[in-house]
């Protein structure tokens, strides 16, 4: 009884934790942004969103060294369709987003990119060590490219909350901030993990729920508390990052550090395919907002500054959430089989 209490206290102090670092990040995050001359966005795509993928980096590798392949692999695609299916679509129900120009036209096409290129890599049924360089090489790349388009777009910077702290201890709070937002994770997940199994569930039932729930806590708390304040470029950057970093790297490291990884077939017709899936109607219901905002004057279109915005409309978020728990219709259906 008072280990259950204990798994109980870890998953309760775990979302405190989680859900008031999520909300200081985000007005570090901004600060910092303003004293670095950078855009929200490009925060939003850097600190926050690769920060909050460091537990699925964890997870993938620690797996991969211990021949796990599966937990691995799945961990980064499962991730990435939480991120979409559950996290944004949640988002945008409860605020409908406004998603800036720069994200349909620069990051939005980056991340279908990127997920074409990563699921070919992965077609041969491996992930070899190769692959992983890579993978590596293109996240190097991605870094490159958001170094050199990192000013020039404060489009949000009349509704950012900027702090009275320096910048170094805007730095060291960002750091501090990202190491709770991980540990508060890992207490999650390690809580609800040892509450499943003192109650008799699977562990491949844990594996496919609550790690991969687990480790995408960060990037949903820290997408609600930007939704929160209407910083939407941050929501949509949280994701993209993270989705992109999930790629290029949550699945290269495990792919050197193992030596190659097998990939299941199943993998990629069923987990592989509705992340892709996900991927192309979020980027179709987004477009397709942009192309009303053009055909129609009405308040879905509206201008921030010198940038001009799209709003999708709640029905969009929710076909979107619609799709995610078609697939995790799916996955109980063939766990159960």
């Amino acid at each position: 009884m008072i280990e259950i209490l204990s798994f109980v206290a870890a998953i309760a102090v775990g979302f405190v934790v989680l859900s008031t670092s999520a909300d200081r990040l985000i007005e570090v995050a901004s600060t910092l942004a303003s004293r670095l001359g950078m855009s929200i966005l490009t925060i939003g795509m850097t600190i926050v969103a690769f920060g909050t993928s460091a537990p699925e980096l964890l997870v993938s590798s620690v797996a991969a060294l211990d021949g796990s392949a599966g937990i691995a692999i799945g961990n980064a695609l499962g991730s990435n369709i939480i991120n979409i299916g559950l996290v944004l679509a949640l988002c945008g129900i409860i605020y409908p987003l406004v998603v800036s120009r720069r994200i349909i036209t620069r990051e939005l096409p980056l991340l279908v990119l990127v997920v074409a290129f990563a699921m070919a890599l992965m077609l041969d049924g491996d992930l070899s060590q190769m692959d992983g360089f890579i993978l590596a090489g293109a996240l190097l790349a991605y870094c490159y490219y958001l170094a050199k388009h990192s000013g020039g777009d404060n489009e949000d910077e009349d509704e950012v909350v900027i702090l009275s702290i320096s910048t170094a201890r805007a730095v060291v709070e960002s750091l501090v901030l990202l190491a709770l937002l991980m540990g508060s994770s890992k207490l999650l997940v390690w809580g609800a993990s040892e509450l499943a199994r003192s109650f008799g569930i699977s562990e491949m039932i844990i594996g496919l729920t609550v790690i991969a729930f687990g480790t995408s806590l960060p990037e949903m708390a820290a997408a609600l508390a930007s939704a929160r304040k209407g910083l939407f470029d941050l929501v949509m950057a949280t994701v993209i990052g993270s989705n992109i970093f999930n790629l290029l790297g949550v699945l290269a490291f495990p792919g050197i550090l193992s030596g190659g990884l097998a990939i299941d077939s199943s993998v990629l017709q069923r987990d592989g395919l509705a992340m892709a899936g996900l991927t192309a109607l979020l980027a179709i219901c987004i477009v397709t907002s942009l192309a009303m905002d053009r055909d129609e004057t009405s308040s879905s279109s509206m201008t921030l500054g010198r940038v001009t915005c799209s709003r999708v409309p709640r029905y969009k978020s929710a076909i979107i959430l619609a799709a995610f728990t078609t697939y995790m219709g799916v996955l109980a259906l063939s766990i159960i089989s």
